[in-house]
């Protein structure tokens, strides 16, 4: 078949469409692109071949290519909605493709630039070698299944937006404010449409990153189909509906789910435990647990790490200590937290003592049959009594350490100390696959002593509650942590 009969086959394409789409072709392939040696052709090329693909066969073929754009839409000062759209042009007449894809393929994701020193820790995960895990970037894609315009993201207390091209294809730069200075956080975030593919990049990208940088990452990024369902450059996107979804159902679990209870009534509570009470784990679901007895024998607290075993000391737990070896204090800011027409600022801060928690717990087999891969687990809650309930204090964590009073100016309290982890941070036995929180093997009758270890503020002495189900979380009474008991080990407030 010649050149000219293909034209035949396929719809004409109006003259509006045409002429955008001519625009596009001269407009891309005068963008600057970052190039690469393994790659003969550039990305240019590419682009205006595909534009190219439109204008010879119609809308039919690359339905979508360049007929939609992302932007960004000021609602106020501070706040920012990032879309995807059909492009507004008067010369088109009625020819924007709305339709949802027919198919979208599988995609895999080159990255073809890093700033020196940062490594691939998973996938689509990247930091640097002296932050490994903790900043670089964070990259996951959405399949658009419903349209490639159904997409659309609302931030506030954005500091800097930016609309740009990477490789043809739009993108939107993000910034909030990053008030937490001497951590790492991820206040930065980009966006860019692939519109011939029907995907969506996210780039979470933390504070130790430039944006700069973070711009040339995004445009060292090549996306491109694949019949391949497996592989480490293959995507593991999530559907557009699916993530919609997730979110209706978030919405709906916090506001009415009873599996997330923030205060119970004080009997829910009569199965607490005090220290040096052996009682039975079977009530915690785990297979393992039936035929376990456990036993908090002894509770220390210390204001150095003096009582953990050297050998199972990591380089965060020393980082919470001075030159003179003792547990530095947490430092807890007052937050007034923007919206679209300010930005959030601490209004003030304060320094409350740390001290180290350090438990000793006894796990035993009181079955007739060896126990493997024993999977431990300890949460330090912090409960406190109030009108004939039993409350989570110090709500989990970092996001309100304190309740705001009338007349305070601030909204949020964030401990920014290690006290505002409430998992273990320390224990001494592992085993399992990864050599983790896992007891290799428990014989009938035995007994395995596991130390665990948190930090906490002073203030939250008074209030420690320690759970070892493995099920719940620290933030929530669990209704399998309330089966099994918590243990009382609250101690003496040293503020």
């Amino acid at each position: 078949m010649r050149l000219d009969d293909l034209k035949e086959e396929f719809p004409k394409m109006p003259e509006g469409m045409k002429a955008m789409i001519e625009r596009e072709v001269e407009k891309q392939i005068k963008t600057e692109r970052v190039q690469f040696n393994r790659r003969k052709r550039t990305a240019g090329k590419v682009v205006a071949a595909s534009l190219a693909a439109v204008l010879l066969f119609g809308t039919s073929v690359y339905a979508g290519v360049r007929a939609y754009r992302m932007q960004q839409e000021k609602d106020g000062d501070y706040g920012v909605k990032v879309s995807v759209a059909g492009e507004d042009d008067a010369d088109a007449g009625d020819t924007t493709v709305t339709q949802t894809p027919e198919s979208i393929p599988n995609i895999k994701m080159e990255v073809g630039y890093l700033p020196e020193g940062m490594v691939q820790t998973e996938e689509g995960k990247y930091s640097y070698e002296d932050a490994r895990a903790k900043g670089g970037v964070s990259i996951c894609f959405y399949r658009m299944n419903t349209g490639d315009d159904k997409f659309e993201v609302y931030h506030s207390d954005v500091a800097e937006s930016e609309n740009f091209t990477v490789n043809g294809f739009d993108g939107v730069y993000l910034r909030s404010p990053n008030l937490y200075e001497e951590e790492i956080s991820f206040n930065q975030r980009i966006y860019v449409a692939y519109t011939d593919v029907h995907y969506v990049m996210k780039m979470y990208i933390a504070s130790d990153v430039t944006k700069a940088e973070a711009m040339k990452i995004a445009q060292g990024i090549r996306v491109t189909p694949t019949e391949e369902t497996k592989g480490l450059a293959v995507v593991n996107a999530e559907d557009w509906s699916s993530y919609q979804a997730s979110l209706k159902m978030r919405d709906e679990v916090a506001s009415d789910d009873p599996g997330m209870a923030y205060a119970v009534a004080k009997e829910q509570m009569a199965n607490t435990h005090k220290i040096g009470e052996r009682f039975s784990a079977e009530k915690n679901g785990n297979e393992n647990y039936k035929w376990l007895e456990m036993q908090v024998s002894d509770v220390k607290v210390a204001d150095d790490l003096s009582l953990l075993d050297p050998a199972h000391v990591d380089e965060d737990l020393t980082a919470a200590v001075g030159a003179d070896g003792k547990i530095l204090p947490a430092t807890i800011q007052y937050i007034k937290e923007g919206g679209s027409d300010s930005l959030s600022e601490v209004v003030k801060e304060r320094q409350v003592a740390q001290k180290l928690v350090y438990a000793t717990v006894e796990y035993t087999n009181t079955g007739d049959k060896t126990l493997h891969d024993v999977l431990f687990f300890g949460n330090l809650t912090r409960i406190c009594e109030k009108d004939g309930q039993m409350q989570i204090c110090f709500k989990d964590s970092r996001d309100s350490y304190e309740t705001p009073k009338a007349g305070d100016t601030w909204t949020r309290a964030v401990n920014q100390g290690r006290s505002s982890f409430w998992e273990m941070q320390y224990y001494d036995v592992t085993g399992g696959e990864r050599g983790n929180n896992y007891i290799d093997s428990i014989q009938p009758g035995e007994t395995v002593t596991v130390h665990m270890a948190w930090f906490v503020t002073g203030e939250e002495l008074s209030s420690l509650y320690l759970s070892l189900d493995t099920f719940g979380g620290a933030g929530d009474f669990a209704d399998t942590a309330l089966a099994m008991g918590y243990v009382d080990i609250r101690q003496k407030n040293q503020s």
